[in-house]
């Protein structure tokens, strides 16, 4: 099997060195068949953005078209109508992956740095151009010793543009590669209206009624409201994971995966793979999976750990989460318990609503960075949304583990989780009543909340850790009923296994406690939730019903 290019987002090298390419060359007879002048695509990161937009570069540039013409020997764009496109444009290709920074002054600076570089690497010929005015070469020049100023930054894009359609005879094509990782950035480090106005700026002058532009493309991960960037520029189309168009071309599909299997020598690890990393869907198509994940599954032998999740930066995430309202809480409670839940979602994200805890807006955020899927619209913006895989799943209750553990030891240190798994009931119960008293300072868990779910993901965070070594089930279809949670271990000579109910006392209930914990444990027996585990070998079964009023909480075993 060919090497595989991890992390690799040159689309030259990848065809040069002949590595593992998975053909989505396809995208650019989609483009150019209309679609308008300019068009975004918000994607989760590694799913094939920056790739994309490289060969897009690569395919159009017309000062190395001869060149780059056999990088696409034997792609499916040879035999499609776009071909008659290749090496026919100028190409603009500016990437912001890197431009994270402290403070607006040293981004204007490093970007100041990076656009000189690239002009002095991609259009120094301009300079020399005899189509172009003496101001404009000026302007190259400027650009080039770095002494621009923001305004001329901001007009960049436009003036660039110009002068190429001056030199070459026909506008150029403009990329613009993960335009709001200086938006993240700048929210971060507290200048989020300095940058939302350089960059409403800057993207206003490339692509408005631009006449010297043939077609645009801009990637990133959130579809950031017209109001903060996008205001005037009515030529820019949107096509998100929740469109049918451009649907497969980012991401790898269920064929494409099936080939990279069979050729790597793990098609044995079809079913589990599609388990950990497959579940996304983009429009009206199914089983996307998560490239970064899949390769690096393929590069790893078939080791089924997570992947994608361990690159992604979840510092927004864990930022939201804490401020989340008790609806999004009910929500993220159920998703844990790997339930669909139909809820409203905003299609844009609008950064001062982020750390509301607004239910639409937080569910938004998550499901355009990659952590939900959509399974199917119910009405305008409202989705019944679900975690896409194992791999994600993993995330959320490994974040969930992070915070209710916080100001204490590891999780799996604790005397709490160390009486569970030695199964002494008694130690248990006193560990999960200290825990909760302190742990749950958080979480609303009063009447007017949901506790039980509180309770029930409480302990789903708590055995994160434990998912390299045992099976974990959260509300499954078990027996005669629906488990609230149970474990066992991956290792068959291992007979322990654990099942665990919950019961929250309501208003109006006369019996204590104690009596309700009873009942959950009697719901064990009653509706045989031991039938998966007993079919497992598992003999060894602890039965905990748990109750509880609020931080009071007692145990039945």
């Amino acid at each position: 099997m060919k090497e595989l290019a991890i992390g690799t987002s040159d689309f030259r090298k990848i065809r040069l060195e002949d590595s593992y390419y998975i053909d989505k060359s396809l995208f650019i007879e989609e483009l150019m068949k209309g679609h308008g002048q300019a068009l975004l695509f918000p994607r989760p990161r590694r799913f094939g953005k920056t790739l994309n937009m490289s060969m897009l570069k690569y395919f159009f540039d017309i000062d190395h078209a001869e060149e780059n013409r056999p990088l696409f020997k034997g792609l499916a764009i040879e035999n499609a109508p776009a071909w008659a496109h290749q090496g026919k444009y100028p190409v603009i290709f500016l990437t912001f992956k890197e431009l994270k920074c402290a403070s607006m002054e040293e981004f204007i600076a490093k970007f100041l740095e990076y656009i000189a570089d690239y002009v002095e690497g991609s259009f120094s010929y301009l300079e020399e151009s005899d189509g172009l005015l003496r101001s404009e070469k000026r302007f190259i020049e400027t650009l080039l010793d770095q002494k621009s100023d923001q305004k001329d930054l901001e007009n960049a894009l436009k003036k660039i543009g110009r002068m190429l359609k001056k030199h070459h005879g026909i506008a150029p094509i403009l990329l613009i590669d993960e335009y709001d990782a200086p938006i993240h950035a700048a929210h971060t480090h507290g200048y989020l209206p300095q940058m939302l106005d350089f960059m409403r700026n800057f993207l206003s002058a490339g692509f408005k009624d631009n006449e010297h532009l043939t077609k645009g493309v801009i990637t990133g991960i959130l579809r950031v409201a017209k109001e903060n960037i996008f205001s005037g520029l009515n030529n820019i189309t949107t096509y998100s994971i929740l469109d049918e168009d451009f649907a497969d071309k980012f991401g790898i599909t269920a064929p494409e995966v099936d080939q990279l299997l069979l050729d790597a020598g793990l098609a044995s690890s079809r079913e589990a793979v599609r388990e950990w990393y497959n579940g996304y869907r983009f429009g009206d198509t199914e089983q996307i999976y998560n490239p970064w994940s899949i390769l690096s599954f393929v590069n790893k032998k078939g080791k089924l750990i997570p992947y994608w999740v361990n690159t992604s930066s979840n510092e927004l995430i864990k930022e939201i989460l804490p401020k989340a309202d008790k609806r999004t809480q009910d929500v993220l409670f159920d998703l844990l318990k790997e339930e669909k839940v139909v809820a409203r979602i905003d299609e844009f994200t609008v950064f001062d609503h982020l750390f509301t805890g607004r239910n639409e807006t937080v569910l938004g955020l998550l499901l355009f960075s990659g952590y939900l899927t959509a399974e199917q619209r119910i009405d305008i913006n409202t989705y019944e949304l679900r975690i896409p895989n194992k791999e994600i799943l993993s995330m959320f209750r490994i974040m969930l583990e992070d915070h209710v553990s916080a100001g204490t030891a590891q999780a799996g240190d604790t005397e709490l989780m160390r009486s569970l798994l030695e199964q002494r009931g008694a130690i248990f119960e006193d560990e999960l009543r200290k825990y909760v008293q302190t742990a749950f300072s958080y979480f609303d868990i009063g009447q007017e909340g949901n506790p039980e779910k509180v309770y029930h993901a409480f302990m789903l965070g708590l055995l994160a850790h434990l998912d390299k070594d045992y099976h974990i089930r959260s509300n499954r279809e078990v027996g005669y009923g629906r488990a609230d949670l149970y474990f066992y271990p991956k290792d068959p000579s291992n007979p322990k296994a654990w099942i665990l109910e919950f019961k929250k006392k309501q208003i109006d209930d006369e019996g204590d406690l104690q009596s309700l914990a009873e009942e959950a444990l009697q719901q064990i027996h009653s509706r045989n939730y031991e039938a998966e585990i007993l079919a497992h070998g598992h003999t060894n079964i602890m039965r905990i019903g748990i109750a509880f009023k609020g931080k009071e909480v007692v145990c039945a075993f």
